[in-house]
């Protein structure tokens, strides 16, 4: 089997590809849609015929490439904390985005029958609208930030201006996500289940529900580290431990989706078994949080799996 790897960034993506003879080839291209019909037509002059194409579930940035390619050829998103640990397998100590896609494509190539083929959203509108939802907020809170900052009386009423608008363009864009998903009779049950989880709103509601039902998780444990909130990823790196901040693992718009829940959890003592035995332990409050976030994600998945809403006696120990 032929594989490429692809390491993305915001901007650009560095492309390795593996023949099944074992030749090496490379392109850098941009993370844009005139940058992957360059990458198919770069393929297509290497006259290879069965192709795999392989890329980290990093952030948002993946998310492009990974629909516009799985429409011409197979494409498999892994988990980064895989490609990590194979590097250390492999004694990887070069740390460059053309040594990352080769290293891409050569877990691929090895674990190729392990992989599962990435499938493109079956709700593409309601993905489209939440990811608006979240640029949106990301925006009203840079403006909010520039609007402390400010001193001079134009540049405030100007800010002030930008977060009005953005402030009705989000509840705008907040109503059209429920008004989506209330048109699908399944979606809206599961949407429905979701907010009986205590601190889940209705906006972390539709993102919970976004990734659950657009991937393929057989286990909570899946989920939990897809979101960069297994304990292994807690550990690792920017560790919460050390630094007290969220590990740099994992899908940004799912864990940031789940910070402010947690903190809610926190403050409305919804898990207190689980607080107390961490406050116990002396950790610090960072760690219960995540540990929060960590609970609520796993309870997302089992009422997603069984259909059903909240059960205290039932979820308390998940």
């Amino acid at each position: 089997m032929n594989v490429i790897g692809l390491d993305i960034s915001k901007d650009t993506i560095d492309v390795t590809l593996i023949t099944a003879k074992g030749e090496i080839d490379y392109i850098k291209i941009g993370n844009s849609h005139e940058g992957f019909e360059k990458l198919i037509g770069w393929i297509k002059t290497k006259r290879v015929r069965k192709i795999a194409i392989s890329m980290e579930a990093t952030g948002v940035y993946y998310e492009k490439a990974a629909e516009h390619l799985s429409a011409v050829y197979t494409v498999y998103v892994i988990n980064p904390l895989k490609i990590k640990d194979y590097a250390k397998s492999q004694f990887s100590h070069t740390k460059t985005d053309k040594a990352d896609s080769k290293l891409i494509a050569d877990y691929t190539k090895r674990h190729l029958d392990k992989l599962k083929s990435f499938s493109p959203s079956e709700n593409p509108t309601l993905y489209k609208l939440i990811n608006l939802l979240q640029q949106l907020k990301q925006q009203k809170h840079e403006s909010q930030n520039r609007l402390h900052a400010a001193k001079d009386p134009f540049i405030r009423s100007t800010h002030e201006s930008i977060i009005l608008l953005l402030s009705k363009k989000i509840d705008e864009t907040s109503k059209r996500i429920d008004s989506v998903i209330k048109q699908q009779k399944s979606l809206n049950a599961e949407y429905k289940n979701l907010q009986t989880i205590p601190a889940i709103g209705k906006d972390t509601a539709a993102i919970l529900l976004r990734h659950l039902t657009d991937k393929t998780f057989e286990t909570a444990n899946q989920f939990v580290s897809f979101a960069g909130l297994s304990p292994k990823i807690e550990q690792s790196g920017t560790s919460v431990n050390k630094k007290g901040r969220l590990s740099r693992y994992g899908h940004r718009q799912l864990k940031r989706a789940l910070f402010m829940p947690a903190l809610v959890a926190y403050r409305i003592n919804a898990f207190p078994q689980l607080v107390k035995n961490l406050e116990a332990a002396k950790k610090p409050k960072m760690v219960v949080i995540v540990a929060l976030m960590r609970k609520l994600a796993k309870i997302a998945f089992y009422i997603h799996k069984a259909k059903t809403p909240f059960n205290k006696a039932r979820h308390q120990t998940v």
